[in-house]
């Protein structure tokens, strides 16, 4: 590998650890020219430099060394971020390298998988097209206008790497391009936000990355009302609320917030971008929210989104004898130890307490007679 490559590699663990060139420089114990230098590739850093450049980037010396699979990612909106230049670049490093790691695992099964997102560019020429953006999306992904229960899963499906971090106050989401021989699409959300939250922020996101808009288009808008019209279509809207409304009950809300995994806000708000309700009733439906303390948090928990794809296809490649589980671990960034520990947790045989336990539960008794490996499917 080449001084440059191992330079791009040290710059992008430091970004990633929101750290400048001199605070890694007073940790790994050189000068800040040189972390310049081994960044440009106008130097190599000696082994022991490399240990300490490990050590103090939180990596395995291996990561230097590693294939680079992303070149650059491109975000698909470079909005005003609350968080700062410096945090918003280390979660962009985050996502580059975790998309490396996603890259890496699909090579080992080349006839499966392929790198190219899927996603269709719809123009977008007013706020009101993210609306039908959305439902010429749902319609090509064949989802109907029923409720999205894994909107992960249904992403990750899709062709888009979808990547959970523990983020500050302030980040939602961000959406971008990772580019290299093929353009990938990549979606981070924030992990720190409740559940219906964190679907709206991916629905937002990835109405970024299908929207083609023009010039004169507040495309924050737009990406909003794309992620109404994705996660609660008119249809079902006019389905669940009727086209003509004096007011919304609370508690009818509350039902269809756990049914859709959406908030509240958000339904009072598809209900007056479709005309459901005018404009006084959302102004004054929002008034009772804040009076009841629910615009900061809203009753009726739902449930966070979690991508398992990556893990999915490490543990595949792990079954398959395709890499060690040294490999796996660098591959999840988690430690053989508990890598190790999670095979051992999730591919446990079920004990012959729990066959007892089926076998005596009278409200179970198809059960009866089942062999253990029924028993086991039913479990999961």
């Amino acid at each position: 590998m080449t001084n440059v490559n191992i330079g791009s590699r040290i710059r992008l663990a430091r970004v990633r650890a929101e750290l400048t060139m001199q605070e890694l420089a007073n940790q790994v114990g050189v000068s800040k020219t040189a972390i310049s230098k081994f960044e440009k590739g106008k130097a190599t850093p000696r082994q022991s430099t490399l240990l300490r450049l490990a050590k103090a980037l939180s990596v395995g010396v291996e990561f230097f060394f590693r294939e680079v699979k992303v070149n650059t990612i491109a975000p698909a909106y470079r909005k005003h971020s609350k968080i700062g230049k410096r945090l918003q670049e280390s979660i962009e490093a985050k996502m580059l390298e975790t998309v490396e790691r996603y890259l890496m695992v699909e090579d080992l099964f080349p006839d499966n998988y392929s790198q190219k997102g899927s996603l269709p560019q719809i123009p977008i020429n007013s706020i009101e097209d993210g609306e039908q953006a959305a439902n010429e999306l749902r319609k090509k992904w064949k989802l109907g206008i029923d409720p999205i229960d894994d909107l992960c899963g249904r992403l990750e499906k899709s062709g888009v790497k979808v990547i959970a971090i523990e983020g500050p106050k302030g980040f939602d989401g961000l959406s971008c391009w990772a580019k290299n021989d093929a353009q990938v699409p990549v979606i981070a959300f924030n992990v720190n936000v409740p559940g219906d939250r964190q679907r709206f922020n991916l629905a937002h996101e990835l109405g970024h990355l299908v929207h083609v808009e023009a010039p004169d288009v507040d495309i924050e808008k737009a990406a909003h009302r794309f992620a109404g019209s994705f996660l609660v279509p008119a249809e079902a809207v006019y389905a669940e609320l009727g086209k003509k409304r004096s007011n919304l009950s609370f508690n009818e809300l509350r039902l269809l917030k756990r049914e859709y995994g959406v908030s509240i806000q958000l339904w009072i708000r598809r209900a007056f971008d479709l005309k459901i309700i005018d404009k006084s009733t959302y102004t004054s439906l929002f008034r009772h929210l804040s009076a009841r303390g629910w615009r900061s948090e809203e009753p009726e928990h739902v449930a966070p989104e979690r991508p398992y794809r990556l893990h999915q296809l490490v543990h595949r490649a792990l079954a398959e004898d395709l890499v060690t589980p040294s490999f796996a671990a660098t591959l999840l960034n988690e430690t053989p130890r508990s890598l190790f520990d999670a095979e051992s947790t999730e591919l446990s045989e079920p004990s012959t307490d729990l066959v007892k336990q089926y076998a005596e539960n009278k409200e179970l008794t198809a059960f009866e007679g089942a062999d253990l490996e029924d028993l086991y499917e039913y479990n999961e």
